[in-house]
């Protein structure tokens, strides 16, 4: 008798779904976009809010909407640091008198 052996098949797979990353993107363009627009507040603070939501919904996007967190927070705060240490140069000036 004479024994054939058979190969073992597979079925056919599907291709890997992908991540859907859309919400990732939307953050991590507005948070490039308030490094442009960071004068305007709303940008920066729109950036941190979507970042945040991309964060808590879309694990494969978690790096992007890290970095629209961060540029969103940097370009939001980092005008009032600026203003609180040019009050806190000038006074010296303005207290004496030097202007």
């Amino acid at each position: 008798m004479t024994e054939t052996s058979a190969l073992p098949t597979s079925a056919p797979t599907a291709p890997p779904a992908t991540a859907d990353r859309n919400l990732s993107i939307v953050a991590l363009v507005l948070g490039i976009a308030s490094v442009v627009f960071g004068q305007t507040f709303l940008v920066p603070i729109a950036a941190i809010v979507v970042g945040i939501l991309a964060y808590r919904g879309e694990p494969g996007g978690r790096a992007m909407a890290v970095w629209a967190i961060a540029l969103g927070a940097v370009m939001a705060f980092g005008w009032l640091i600026v203003g609180v240490l040019g009050v806190a140069f000038a006074a010296p000036f303005f207290f004496f008198g030097l202007f």
